[in-house]
C-alpha cells in the first residue's frame, strides 16, 4: 500500500480525575488508517519528545515540528454537549521538517485541529508531491476566547484548495451549517457530514444520501469522527465505492466510542474481520 501523510497537531486531552490522554485527529486517523495496511506518516507540532512517540505508537512515523508547548484541550460532555478549552496551543506546522521537498507522498489527509494549517494552504502544499487531497479540517471552524474556551466560527475560505474528499461534522459547521456545507460542496467531489449519534450524509455532485449510525453503547465519542474520517478515506483510496467507503467507516466509528481514547481505534483484527464480513456478501 502507498504512503499516506496527515498533517495537524497532535493533543495531550486532560480527563477529570485521571489525567492526560493523547489524542488529535492525526492519531485517532492516523492509526485506523496504519491498520488498513497504508504506510502511514504524521507531521506535527508539539513539545513531546520524539523516542517517546516513537514507542507508543511505533506503527506511525513521525516528522516532528519542534514547539515550546503541546496543544491540550479539555473536553466537558454534557446535556448541550461538547464543551471544549484549550490550556496550551502548539504554533502552526510550516512542513519545513520533511527530510526532502518536494515530499512525495500517495495521500495528502489535512487534520488541524486549530487552524494550524490554514485554508489557505497553498504556499505549504507546495512543498508536497502528492495524488490525493483529502481534509478533516475541524480546526478550521473554530477559535478560541481569552478564556481558552473554543467557539464556532466561519473561516474565510476563499483561498481553499479543491479536495478530493472532506469529512466534516455537523458540530464544526455550527456557525453557518447551511452555507459552510455549501461552500465546502463547491470545494470537494465528495463531502461527508457526521450528524452525532444519528449518522451522516454523503454529497456526491447534487445528489445526498443518509446513513443511519449503527447502536451501540457509548463510552466515549472523543475521535470517533476521526476514526471514520482516517477509514472513509483509506477505504475509498483503496477502491471502495463512496457508499461502501462510508458504510464501513461508520462501522468502524461505531467501535471507536465503545472504548475510551485511542483504546478505541479498531484493531487490525476487528478491522480485518469487518471487511472479511463484507466480502462474503
Amino acid at each position: 500500500m502507498g504512503r499516506y501523510l496527515l498533517a495537524g497537531h497532535l493533543t495531550r486531552d486532560l480527563v477529570p480525575g485521571e489525567g492526560f490522554r493523547f489524542g488529535g485527529a492525526v492519531l485517532y486517523a492516523g492509526l485506523t488508517v496504519r491498520r488498513l495496511s497504508w504506510e502511514t506518516h504524521v507531521i506535527t507540532a508539539c513539545a513531546e519528545r520524539p523516542v517517546e512517540l516513537e514507542r507508543l505508537f511505533g506503527e506511525l512515523f513521525f516528522h516532528l515540528e519542534t514547539s515550546a508547548e503541546t496543544t491540550i484541550f479539555v473536553n466537558e460532555e454534557g446535556p448541550q454537549g461538547r464543551r471544549q478549552r484549550v490550556l496550551a496551543r502548539a504554533r502552526p506546522l510550516t512542513f519545513k521538517v520533511l527530510p526532502k521537498q518536494p515530499w512525495v507522498t500517495e495521500v495528502l489527509h489535512l487534520a488541524p485541529v486549530l487552524d494550524e494549517i490554514p485554508p489557505q494552504a497553498g504556499s505549504l502544499l507546495k512543498k508536497l508531491r502528492f495524488r490525493h487531497l483529502v481534509a478533516h479540517p475541524q480546526g478550521w471552524f473554530r477559535e478560541v476566547d481569552q478564556e481558552g474556551w473554543v467557539h464556532p466560527r466561519v473561516p474565510d475560505l476563499s483561498g481553499a484548495p479543491h479536495f478530493e474528499a472532506l469529512v466534516v461534522s455537523e458540530e464544526d459547521l455550527a456557525a453557518d451549517l447551511q452555507g459552510l456545507l455549501a461552500e465546502l460542496r463547491r470545494r470537494a467531489d465528495l463531502l461527508v457530514l457526521t450528524r452525532g449519534a444519528e449518522g451522516a450524509s454523503l454529497f456526491e455532485g447534487g445528489k445526498e444520501r443518509f446513513f443511519p449510525a449503527c447502536k451501540v453503547p457509548e463510552v466515549d465519542p472523543t475521535g470517533a469522527g476521526d476514526v471514520l474520517a482516517g477509514a472513509f478515506f483509506g477505504l475509498l483510496l483503496q477502491g471502495k465505492r463512496p457508499e461502501e467507503a462510508l458504510e464501513k467507516a461508520m462501522q468502524f466509528a461505531a467501535i471507536a466510542v465503545t472504548r475510551p481514547g485511542l483504546s478505541g481505534v479498531p484493531t487490525f483484527r476487528e478491522i480485518s474481520s469487518l471487511l472479511f464480513k463484507n466480502a462474503l456478501y
